[in-house]
């Protein structure tokens, strides 16, 4: 692959991404409600995955779509698939499908959309690429009033609790085993060469940084995925960061873009 990830966008002392903000490209691309959604992927980071993975009339598929960011593929000629748990934000995607279709009257013929958890749809053939952002085990809120900040907090994640192959409600033990066979399944969907992109974020425990990016190589890699790249981004944080890097805790600012190759058999 002569491809070079993320060229011509500025980088940061550390070497991190650091990807404009998307607010204003997003709400040309997609309707207000599906920009409220509380985990929105970059689109700019997202346009450099497909750019550097994918050719035109490639297939790529996010099996965790959340608000359907993944669906700008469809205007860079690839086709898409979106597969994703909760019905709300399906619905949401259904209508930012319609939004689309503003800049091209034949889009949805190229963008598939399913209500269902992954683990029931993969593996599933006819897919190039898989790019996604992995829930993280037992973090999910719904609305209330947030105990460290004493704010309001906008999640809006009920839907996801009720789904019994939502891996984001199992403790950390059981979400690695889940986690494991999810990305067993990606790796059946794809042919040799294909690609899986996982986006994560290491987080803190203890004021200790626990590193979810390397477990996902490490994890990944006996399956038969090979690294083909690993980058980071800038991280824009949140009022969590900004609290705690005030009380001088830790605190990560980088968000780790894993970009992981099915392996091509070696002729015997």
């Amino acid at each position: 692959m002569n491809k070079v990830f993320g060229a011509g966008y500025p980088t940061t002392e550390e070497g991190w991404f650091d990807f404009p903000n998307d607010a204003d490209y997003r709400s040309e691309l997609f309707p207000q409600n599906v920009n409220e959604h509380s985990a929105k992927a970059n689109v700019y980071l997202i346009q450099a995955i497909i750019e550097f993975v994918s050719e035109a009339e490639d297939t790529i598929a996010d099996i965790m779509a959340g608000s359907g960011t993944i669906m700008v593929g469809a205007l860079m000629g690839r086709k898409v698939i979106c597969i994703e748990i909760s019905q709300k934000y399906c619905k949401m995607m259904l209508d930012a499908l319609v939004y689309l279709e503003q800049y091209h009257n034949t889009i949805s013929d190229q963008i598939t959309i399913i209500n269902q958890p992954c683990q029931v749809v993969l593996p599933l053939p006819g897919i190039d690429h898989i790019i996604f952002s992995p829930p993280y085990a037992q973090i999910l809120k719904s609305k209330g009033t947030d105990k460290l900040t004493m704010e309001k907090t906008s999640y809006d994640m009920v839907e996801y609790h009720q789904g019994a192959l939502n891996v984001g409600q199992l403790n950390e033990f059981l979400y690695n085993q889940k986690m494991e066979e999810v990305y067993k399944l990606c790796y059946e969907s794809l042919p040799a060469g294909g690609t899986m992109t996982v986006i994560i974020k290491d987080h803190i425990r203890d004021n200790q940084r626990v590193y979810l990016s390397k477990w996902v190589v490490d994890c990944c890699t006996p399956i038969g995925f090979e690294l083909l790249g690993w980058y980071k981004q800038k991280s824009l944080g949140s009022v969590y960061t900004r609290i705690y890097r005030s009380q001088g805790r830790a605190t990560v600012d980088d968000e780790d873009v894993i970009i992981l190759r099915k392996r091509v058999s070696e002729a015997p």
